[in-house]
């Protein structure tokens, strides 16, 4: 059946896959999984040393729209490794960036052409209500991407929330009070400008020059003193590039765009009249008619900056207006002399095709990845020199996840994620995740929904299940019935643990402090499966949803084992690479540290005896007493012990 989907065109596919469906009343039923046991997964030889910049906040959950500036999705701590669907909130949102956090788990998101007049929105992380919003003053609003949380220098251990719109920059504090409220020096937004061209992705942060950058969908890039939000550029820099090809997307019948425009409607209620949110969702998830599409990148390190977008429109050969290649630009904030920067070009690498990948930083800064719309994983170091490219047959389209260990990438695609790892002159693929977490209906596959989350203890990824179309250009189009989230085992792919959710998510699987799971609902793929097959699947919901933490005892198991391994491996090779070894020292702190805060709730749910807890708790007081180069084994053991407590 999946073959003669596959092959007939999108229109007669539409028709046989209703048909046959609302036939045979088969539709997926989600499987059920045990608790997982232990991974098997380890760190091996020297790591890659994040940053320790004061102002950037702790690995320990995301704090903007791929966890940190480097765009890892990675985060230090351990994910839950059992897990539920509990609530969503702010249902008539649509959500294009997932929510970030500060460090009490408080989430803050920016939703995209909402009917209500907010471009912030702060939720409580344990029942979803609303905790304060922030109004967008009656203006076109076009949203915001993910808030960036940073620590606050002036004030140890406090916290501020950075926010930009095109046209418009704010600061909060966690409460919602605003420090500052400054333009971004683009203008206003109006209701004839396109959908995505006035998108800012979300503020990241320079802190050689104690620097707001945002970059927006037409190319431009602006800067914003992070203390004052004063303007650092004399005018926002233009990147060189064109719009890309319009992405070739399904030719689906006008009736079903339209049905589908209808499903999304009550979640974009603040669009221009005329607007057609499906298609530039679409072209923006391709990568088409779009300078930029996606977020971007900076070293801490050394300030600078690694934007894709579109190359030169001469550089296909055709000065037409329309950019043929992509291009990896990287960009240093040079001082005037004064208050005030200019942007220069440090160098790029032009590629064929566009992108829609956010390009991914090695945890040093020495090398970069990014994906071509031709299928191609690029690898380049720190002055754009390609160093090894890799074929994965399907165009990348969301962050390359890279991990700080091993050289892991983990690579989303419409249909798989995949692991690759970094040999150093090339990148060979390890394994394709499992992703059969339901038993499906008559031609339905499962497939991949977003992004890969990178955690201690394993890999996070939403699935979803539904019949596959094939559209113009070779590109397909999956339509899910129903979505989950899934935790893979690092070394095999293999499903961990698997719960069914409610939506599904073009962004991120963005993860908390505890290790729970939120996803920003955006459904563009549901929003056509409702358009096409009505009842048979439920109606599409925005807002944010919540995949809670069970069985914290496991959560904590998971954590002394992680902290075990990275012990151990950190004492074997601590006279090779000292400062991987404090990296690891640093990040068994806070593997510690979120321990103890399930502790309570895994007592109070009945899952962990409180006697049981202070056998562990003592252990890891002794392992925290040997958290130094010197005794980075004895530490090791202790953690062992707690681990090896759990059966």
């Amino acid at each position: 059946m999946n073959l003669t989907m596959r092959r007939c065109g999108p229109k007669v596919a539409v028709c046989m896959t209703a048909l046959l469906v609302a036939a045979m009343g088969c539709t997926p039923t989600p499987k059920e999984f045990d608790p997982p046991g232990k991974t098997g997964w380890t760190p091996e030889g020297c790591r890659a040393v994040p940053s320790e910049e004061s102002t950037l906040s702790s690995r320990t959950s995301f704090r903007t729209l791929h966890s940190d500036t480097l765009n890892s999705d990675e985060v230090s701590n351990a994910l839950t490794p059992v897990f539920e669907f509990e609530w969503v909130a702010e249902p008539n949102m649509y959500v294009t960036e997932g929510p970030s956090f500060d460090n009490e788990g408080n989430l803050y998101f920016c939703p995209w052409w909402p009917g209500e007049e907010v471009i912030l929105v702060s939720l409580d992380p344990d029942t979803g209500a609303r905790r304060w919003s922030i109004p967008h003053a009656g203006r076109p609003n076009n949203g915001g991407g993910t808030p960036l949380v940073l620590d606050d220098p002036a004030n140890p251990g406090e916290q501020i929330i950075y926010i930009s719109v095109y046209d418009r920059a704010l600061a909060l504090t966690p409460d919602g009070t605003v420090l500052w409220d400054k333009t971004t020096g683009l203008p206003a937004v109006t209701p004839a400008d396109d959908l995505t061209d006035t998108h800012c992705f979300g503020l990241n942060y320079d802190p050689q020059s104690d620097a707001l950058i945002g970059a927006t969908g037409d190319g431009h890039l602006f800067a914003l003193d992070r203390a004052t939000g004063d303007l650092l550029l004399a005018s926002p820099h233009q990147l060189p590039g064109e719009r890309s090809p319009s992405a070739d997307a399904l030719d689906l019948p006008q009736s079903i765009i339209d049905n589908a425009n209808q499903e999304l409607a009550p979640l974009l209620a603040g669009l221009p009249p005329g607007s057609d949110p499906l298609q530039t969702l679409v072209e923006v998830l391709l990568g088409g008619d779009k300078e930029v599409a996606n977020y971007f990148s900076v070293d801490p390190r050394t300030g600078r900056l690694w934007v894709a977008a579109t190359a030169p429109d001469a550089e296909d050969g055709t000065v037409d207006g329309v950019s043929e290649n992509g291009a990896l630009y990287a960009l240093e904030l040079v001082p005037n002399g004064g208050a005030t920067y200019t942007l220069v070009e440090s160098c790029h690498r032009y590629f064929q095709g566009g992108t829609a990948s956010t390009p991914g930083l090695r945890a040093d800064g020495s090398r970069i990845y990014v994906g071509d719309a031709n299928g191609m994983l690029i690898a380049l170091d720190d002055s754009c020199n390609e160093l090894w490219s890799l074929d994965v047959g399907a165009q990348i389209t969301g962050s390359v996840a890279v991990a700080s260990d091993n050289g892991e990438l983990y690579l989303p695609m419409l249909l798989d994620v995949v692991k690759v790892v970094d040999r150093g002159s090339y990148g060979e693929e390890v394994w394709r995740a499992q992703k059969e977490a339901y038993t499906p209906g008559l031609g339905h596959e499962h497939f991949s929904l977003c992004t890969a989350t990178i955690g201690a203890n394993g890999v996070l990824i939403k699935v979803g299940v539904g019949p596959v179309l094939s559209g113009g250009g070779g590109q397909t189009y999956p339509l899910p019935f129903s979505v989950g989230a899934v935790l893979l085992d690092r070394e095999t792919g293999a499903i961990r643990y698997f719960a069914d959710g409610l939506e599904e998510a073009v962004s991120v699987m963005s993860t908390g402090p505890d290790g729970a799971l939120y996803i920003g609902h955006s459904p563009v793929r549901r929003a056509v499966t409702r358009a096409v097959f009505g009842s048979l699947t439920h109606p599409i919901v925005g807002g944010v949803g919540k995949y809670a933490p069970r069985r914290l005892d496991l959560q904590i198991r998971d954590v002394v084992c992680a902290g075990a391994a990275r012990a151990l491996n950190a004492h074997a090779n601590v006279g090779t690479c000292p400062d991987s070894a404090e990296a690891d020292i640093r990040q068994i702190g806070h593997l510690i540290d979120q321990s103890r805060s399930a502790s309570a709730k895994a007592i109070s749910d009945g899952d962990l005896a409180s006697s049981d807890w202070v056998t562990l708790d003592g252990y890891l007081m002794d392992a925290e007493a040997n958290l130094s180069l010197a005794t980075l084994d004895v530490a090791a053991g202790h953690l062992q012990q707690a681990c090896d407590f759990f059966p």
